[in-house]
């Protein structure tokens, strides 16, 4: 309520304290009942024992019949009152009142009651009509009918007066510093540390303020609204200040300029390289403004919509919390919302539950989810879709904790607002993750498995992209020859697609087909030049870096290595007692489909008992901010320690692959190891 405080000797002062000392009577009339809730001396001295004094209803007769019709047409109406003479004191004589209804935007309209005696027949002009040129009160009435608002004024003892407002606008507390400080129970805690500090800021520079702050309405701890406050500073004629304002309702005015700023800062998503950076940029848009929290599911498959993206762990750039905030802990595999979610996924629509702060309902929300709401001290859950195409492809679980009310309806409105600016990317990231699974399939199906071998091991490994485009290009082979050989091979196509992945599986087909016609004693090199040939001529692919080996067996001894290498990263050669070494430290021959250069050449070497041949593409080594050959530095002794602990092919070629840092390319991995 607005705060009010009587003046010296009990007179009340709601609402006419720049008019005390008017020479007409002026009294304010509010409510159904038509209470007289102030007036100033000159109505006391002209009304006398016609009305009673300020806090009680009008009594019946004719000022509450011209109040009635008053209110009811809108208009003036004049009621003249005959003399009057008191138990004990001086008679009065007759007098006029005018009943002036204002204007506001809601609820029953106040009434100002002006008074003045009537003058002496001997001494009157016939043609005045008393009231009629009060320019004051005129332009009081047209003041306070205009506005649709609470109008107040704080004196400089730090009395708050509200002059006039709606009993809608009455509901909302006046947040003025100086009134014993309570009045910032009524301001949104979100709101109170920067209204205090842009109020205490106009009040030491005596210049006016104008803010929009969140106020409590009504009785509902829970509930605020937006208002304005604009006060301006009013020097007196004693050299103290009082300041006079208005409090209007801003909560439209809030929900466009902010809509438009949020939807301004959302635009950075359409432009999102991935979906991580598309879900950092939501979050950084939500948190603090709209919610303390947030975490965003994809939601994994249209046939069984109910089932979240299950994650050992909410991927961090994901989530995102206010300052103070206890961390999600792991979430575990086949996490879910709880009940909750499921109802928001069958019926797409946001679900909001409110609660006292740290007692989250149980039968709503997973155990997880409830022990962090407990410890976060939150208030809130809002469950939010995200749609795209009319189906649900991600859940957004915002909460607001540490105590805050939970979000207004216009503040929901705006994260589903904010929210659907992410189906943009997740459309991209959906057509991308599809073509991504085509090329996947058709990837692995040229991935053959590796053929079992007398006196030697191989084992491969195929890892794809971490982003949901990024696949396609590389491939591995191995091929059983005639007597008992092998070829052996590794390869990248440039691209990192679809169309990467159907030229993958061309060359890859072809240089099988070219190594099994040319036999086990064939010159990998003059393979290589007859698969350059074919490739340019039908246009497969752009660019294709290879390396390809052909091993023949010394039984007993170990294997013939002659190996042709186009472009690609160097083999390591694992020696069973030794140092790990590149094959090729010098410039490897240009890859396949680039101008004629000199002839390629290849390679001999022998792979003894234990010696180990380990071919690899580009993506196990090569990232933006490093040189290649400091990578592949890096790589060689990463290797001669896994070797050195005694790995297994098997164990190797995992770890290798392990300890590489997610990336934005595949990796395809084969090694040989000469076992006998």
């Amino acid at each position: 309520m607005v705060s009010e405080k009587p003046e010296a000797g009990g007179e009340a002062t709601r609402g006419l304290p720049g008019l005390r000392h008017v020479r007409t009577g002026i009294a304010l009339v509010e409510g159904d009942t038509y209470i007289l809730t102030d007036a100033n001396p000159a109505f006391a001295e002209h009304t006398g024992p016609h009305l009673g004094p300020p806090g009680g209803p009008v009594p019946p007769g004719p000022l509450r019949t011209a109040l009635d019709r008053a209110r009811r047409t809108g208009r003036t109406e004049r009621v003249r009152l005959p003399a009057a003479t008191p138990d004990h004191g001086d008679p009065h004589g007759p007098l006029v009142l005018l009943c002036l209804p204002l204007r506001p935007a809601h609820g029953p309209p106040p009434l100002l009651l002006l008074a003045q005696a009537l003058p002496d027949t001997a001494d009157a002009d016939p043609g005045e009509r008393p009231l009629d040129d009060d320019a004051l009160v005129l332009r009081y009435q047209a003041l306070l009918s205009a506005v649709p608002q609470v109008v107040w004024t704080r004196a400089p003892d730090g009395r708050v007066t509200r002059l006039s407002g709606t009993e809608d606008a009455g509901r909302i507390a006046l947040p003025l510093p100086g009134d014993g400080e309570d009045w910032l129970d009524a301001v949104h805690p979100k709101d109170r540390e920067r209204f205090t500090r842009e109020w205490h800021e106009a009040t030491a520079g005596a210049t006016h303020v104008t803010t929009v702050v969140r106020v409590r309405v009504g009785e509902d701890p829970r509930a605020y609204r937006h208002l304005r406050l604009t006060a301006v500073p009013v020097a007196r004629v004693d050299g103290r200040r009082e300041w006079v304002g208005t409090v209007a309702d801003a909560e439209s005015e809030w929900f466009a300029s902010t809509r438009e700023r949020l939807l301004a800062r959302m635009a950075e998503v359409s432009t999102a390289r991935d979906l991580s950076e598309a879900f950092r940029t939501t979050a950084a848009v939500v948190v603090p403004d709209l919610a303390d929290s947030i975490a965003v599911f994809e939601v994994q498959g249209a046939a069984a919509p109910s089932a979240l993206a299950a994650r050992s762990a909410v991927p961090a750039e994901r989530v995102a919390f206010a300052p103070d905030l206890p961390v999600l802990p792991p979430l575990g595999d086949g996490f879910s919302l709880g009940h909750m979610a499921e109802e928001v996924l069958r019926d797409r629509e946001p679900r909001l539950v409110v609660f006292p702060a740290g007692a989250p309902p149980e039968d709503k929300i997973s155990p997880v989810s409830l022990a962090w709401l407990r410890e976060a001290g939150a208030t809130s859950l809002a469950l939010l879709p995200v749609l795209v195409d009319g189906r649900v492809v991600a859940l957004a679980s915002v909460a607001n904790c540490l105590g805050n009310p939970p979000p207004a309806e216009p503040e929901l409105r705006l994260l589903q607002d904010v929210l659907q600016g992410l189906s943009r990317p997740l459309r991209r990231t959906l057509e991308l993750q599809r073509a991504r699974e085509t090329a996947l399939v058709l990837q692995r199906s040229f991935l053959t498995a590796a053929p079992d071998l007398a006196g030697a091991e191989i084992r491969a490994r195929y890892v794809p992209a971490n982003a949901a485009a990024e696949v396609g290009g590389d491939w591995y082979d191995a091929t059983r020859l005639a007597g008992g050989a092998v070829a052996l091979s590794i390869g990248d196509v440039a691209g990192h697609d679809l169309d990467a992945a159907t030229a993958m599986g061309s060359v890859n087909s072809m240089l099988r087909g070219l190594a099994w016609d040319a036999g086990p004693h064939a010159d990998p090199a003059r393979t290589l030049d007859r698969l350059d040939g074919m490739v340019q001529g039908l246009g497969t692919a752009s660019l294709v870096t290879t390396v390809h080996a052909l091993l023949c067996p010394a039984p007993g001894r170990g294997w013939h290595v002659t190996l042709a290498n186009a472009g690609h990263p160097p083999p390591l050669l694992l020696r069973a007692a030794g140092p790990v070494d590149c094959v090729g430290d010098e410039e490897p021959d240009p890859p396949l489909c680039t101008p004629p250069g000199p002839a390629r050449s290849s390679t001999k070497l022998f792979l003894a008992k234990g010696d180990t041949l380990l071919l690899y593409t580009d993506g196990l080594v090569e990232i933006p901010e490093a040189r290649i050959t400091d990578r592949i530095a890096h790589l060689r002794h990463r290797v001669e320690k896994l070797h050195r602990d005694g790995q297994t092919l098997e164990a190797l070629v995992r770890d290798v692959v392990a300890h590489v840092r997610a990336g934005k390319d595949d990796i395809a991995v084969i090694a040989f190891r000469a076992t006998g």
